[in-house]
């Protein structure tokens, strides 16, 4: 998707989540995206049945001048009217769904350990899928591990299921236990594809540094997912431990020309409070663009 021209020249486009207001109506979510001066939305394929319907989506992008270039992949927990839970069968959908509104990527996340004949998809067949299909296919880093105690493993500090190789009684506890719950989500794994989206929030969860993270596979990335993290995921840019505007400066001042979608918990935004909505998503909005024309400028 191209931006259009702003005064400040900032190129890259920002993006809404459709799932940070899953708690609205899908023309609503066009709608206050327009107010806001979103420039798109990315689409999350939900329960919704307005989600998963090419006519009605194009419908909503014309009414409010709001384009739809990235088709989110349902997630595993979702189901979507009429869609199987095979992994390979909902990827095809969201491909041919994108395909119908003219967006140009899926986004799709890495699998959970367990679903061991889609991460052998991954890796053995997804190269020529993707030779076959004009629309980009994203794989979305998810957590590594998950941090032991949440927020409070944060706070007090405790490892992270990352370090039990390193650190004293961690060598004690057998794998099986402690399982890497998204085995292809480390950086050298995400470096066998091709096209990635990075998920800020993600890193955080994994204990790994977002900016290392983009060095590692900036040739890669395509696409950014922003939200904050404290041992919480998805919290809005300001709060939380991750330095998201020092991360914008430094992908800015690498010359990153993708896109970033902003993605936060749906239960920042009562559906009661349309005002309070259109406030934190006005002010993230304008601390993803301040800290990219600090970037640009290099302040």
């Amino acid at each position: 998707m191209k931006t259009p021209e702003r005064e400040d020249g900032i190129i890259n486009p920002v993006l809404l989540s459709s799932g940070s207001l899953r708690n609205y109506g899908l023309d609503r979510v066009f709608e206050i995206a327009a107010r806001c001066g979103y420039d798109g939305v990315e689409l999350i394929v939900d329960e919704r049945t307005d989600s998963v319907h090419g006519d009605y989506l194009r419908q909503l992008a014309e009414r409010y001048s709001i384009p739809v270039p990235v088709v989110h992949a349902p997630f595993a927990f979702l189901d979507p009217p009429g869609w199987e839970k095979d992994e390979l069968f909902r990827l095809v959908r969201s491909v041919r769904l994108a395909e119908e509104i003219q967006a140009r990527s899926v986004v799709l996340h890495t699998p959970f350990y367990t679903d061991r004949a889609f991460i052998r998809w991954l890796k053995e067949d997804l190269d020529q899928f993707q030779e076959k299909n004009t629309v980009s296919i994203l794989i979305e880093n998810m957590p590594c591990y998950r941090k032991v105690g949440g927020r409070l493993g944060r706070l007090f500090s405790i490892p992270d299921l990352a370090d039990r190789n390193r650190k004293g009684i961690w060598k004690l506890v057998p794998d099986f236990l402690l399982p890497r719950c998204f085995p292809l989500s480390g950086l050298e794994e995400m470096s066998r594809f091709g096209r990635i989206i990075l998920d800020t929030t993600h890193l955080g969860t994994a204990g790994i540094d977002p900016i290392a993270a983009y060095d590692r596979l900036k040739l890669r990335i395509d696409h950014i997912h922003l939200s904050n993290y404290d041992g919480r995921e998805h919290l809005e840019l300001r709060t939380g431990n991750l330095d998201l505007a020092a991360f914008l400066r430094h992908v800015t001042a690498s010359g990153y020309r993708g896109g970033y979608c902003l993605e936060i918990m749906p239960e920042y935004f009562p559906a009661d409070d349309e005002e309070h909505t259109v406030k934190l998503l006005t002010d993230n909005l304008e601390f993803i663009r301040a800290a990219i024309r600090e970037g640009m400028t290099g302040t």
